[in-house]
């Protein structure tokens, strides 16, 4: 226990105490009233037991690079999947602050810390961010250990403290988005693996990412559901700690499987799978598992994926910006931004949203409004599509199915069979002398592996 104090010399309070280390020490409150003088000894002693708590104090003052390591270790003892990406940028910060007292770090040391960084100019202005995140989360966590009375990490943008939040280069997100045709390239060309060509459709068109998508069973799987089927996206393979988490903020979603990608995972799950792996899938096998077994590694994925845009004479890009290119063409073919984010990145953290539930059919709407088109192959695809949709045969004289423009046409045709119209055939109007006109005219097929939706 502490004591207070009055020194002849002083006309302040002194505050006399015992130190983590076992050493007395004796500080002025610089205060004439014993009452603020009081409640300085009791933030003393917390401190004091919150250093002894921490185990960082018999071996000298805790330093910020001593209990940087602390930290680290303590994250990745929980689980959190950023402990080593936390752990490099806090390399940028720590020659400056690593050798300062925890308790000594002032907003001034932080500031200059990013001021070197920015002068630097060998990181961009988005990673100098990352480095400033990582640190106020850190001395965040020390402020609820009472390790510290309050966080140095006080900048600000708007006082030009921080920079903005732009990339290096200001045009190189411009490019980060693939093309339709590439697209179709890279889900369709034979000189692409089969299984390399799945997971592909798969990132594309169900906009998930290469964690998420390595990480989906057959289990995840609902074919059945209508009008589209859907994709239950809640764990996300972590290469780092080489198991399953939660996605990204742990916030799982529904993902409708466009008809595109629908055919392709039908004949990967009858055919493809087997080829591959050597025995016929099960409920919960992964639906793109390795060859050799296990989960797929995202820098293993990256650099196939660069292998096959070389082969295919297109420019490498990153994984991830297949879901850059999924919101791109999806938005520009009319989906809503509000409800395609329900898609791909899940409710926003907002009051609203926890009130909102979009109805399925309005989420297959917007992610059936992208419109690909794959080459059309030799083989038929009208019965493997009337099974896929619960039908087993066509209005007659119907050789193929019309082509889906969009969602409506697509629930439009599914209600008019099921409900046909008195004597048969399409509903519709009667050319004058003749007979109903057909509402669904065209010849041309395309909701299997070839046409556009």
């Amino acid at each position: 226990m502490g004591s207070l104090y009055r020194r002849k010399d002083s006309a302040y309070w002194w505050v006399a105490f015992i130190d983590a280390a076992g050493k007395q020490r004796c500080v002025s409150s610089k205060s004439e009233d014993e009452a603020v003088a009081r409640k300085l000894l009791q933030a003393v002693e917390r401190k004091v037991a919150a250093e002894k708590e921490s185990g960082l104090a018999p071996s000298g003052p805790i330093t910020v690079e001593r209990y940087a390591d602390k930290w680290l270790q303590e994250r990745r003892e929980r689980g959190i999947a950023s402990a080593d990406d936390d752990e490099g940028r806090l390399r940028h910060a720590l020659p400056k602050l690593g050798q300062l007292e925890l308790s000594a770090v002032r907003p001034r040391h932080v500031r200059d810390v990013m001021r070197a960084l920015k002068k630097s100019g060998k990181l961009a202005p988005r990673t100098q961010l990352h480095v400033y995140g990582v640190l106020r989360v850190m001395f965040a966590d020390a402020v609820t250990e009472e390790l510290l009375e309050q966080s140095p990490c006080t900048l600000k943008t708007r006082r030009q403290e921080l920079p903005e939040k732009r990339d290096k280069d200001p045009l190189w997100r411009a490019t980060a988005v693939y093309s339709r045709e590439e697209v179709v390239a890279l889900i369709s060309d034979k000189r692409v693996p089969e299984d390399r060509r799945i997971l592909y459709a798969i990132v594309f068109l169900a906009g998930t990412r290469i964690g998420e998508a390595g990480a989906l069973r057959w289990s995840r799987y609902e074919q059945e559901a209508r009008p589209l089927g859907r994709l239950a996206v809640a764990k996300s393979f972590n290469e780092k700690m080489k198991a399953e988490k939660g996605t990204k903020k742990e916030n799982p979603r529904l993902v409708p499987v466009h008809l595109i990608l629908a055919k392709v995972l039908a004949v990967w799950r009858a055919e493809g799978w087997e080829r591959v792996m050597g025995r016929p899938p099960t409920e919960e096998d992964l639906i793109i598992p390795a060859r050799e077994g296990g989960y797929r590694r995202g820098r293993q994925v990256l650099k196939q994926l660069h292998q096959d845009c070389r082969e295919l004479g297109l420019r490498p890009r990153r994984t991830h910006d297949a879901r850059r290119t999924l919101i791109s063409l999806a938005r520009a073919d009319g989906a809503r931004k509000d409800i395609l984010r329900w898609i791909t990145h899940g409710p926003p953290k907002e009051i609203m949203e926890d009130y909102t539930t979009f109805p399925w059919e309005a989420l297959c709407e917007e992610i059936a409004k992208l419109r690909i088109q794959l080459p059309v192959r030799e083989e038929s695809t009208v019965q493997a599509t009337a099974e896929y949709y619960g039908n087993t045969t066509f209005p007659a004289g119907t050789k193929k199915p019309p082509s889906f423009r969009n969602l409506g046409a697509l629930l439009e045709w599914r209600r008019r069979e099921s409900n046909p119209p008195p004597g048969g055939g399409f509903s519709g109007r009667r050319k004058p002398g003749g007979s109903r006109r057909r509402q669904c005219t065209s010849t041309s097929y395309s909701a299997g592996m070839g046409g556009t939706v």
